[in-house]
């Protein structure tokens, strides 16, 4: 996945937290098997080799995304 998708689904997270992983892949027409790579590295701390500017939660069965800090703090830059 391209530095440009990636930036989309951070945009997207942006625009509208808590929204489930599920919903999100079907708003920018990604297969959840493409999101979930992507999460991987936006969600994924240092030490994991990832970016740190998404964070997931459960809420019930369903997984909802997030700004990290340091998401949050990229977005408001640009």
């Amino acid at each position: 996945m391209d530095e440009q998708a990636l930036l989309n689904i951070v945009v997207a997270v942006a625009e509208a937290e808590g929204q489930s992983d599920h919903r999100l892949a079907k708003q920018l027409g990604l297969g959840m098997s493409q999101l979930n790579r992507a999460l991987a590295l936006l969600a994924g701390t240092a030490e994991q080799g990832g970016l740190d500017l998404i964070a997931t939660r459960q809420d019930g069965k369903r997984r909802t995304l997030w700004l990290s800090e340091k998401g949050r703090a990229l977005c408001q830059t640009r």
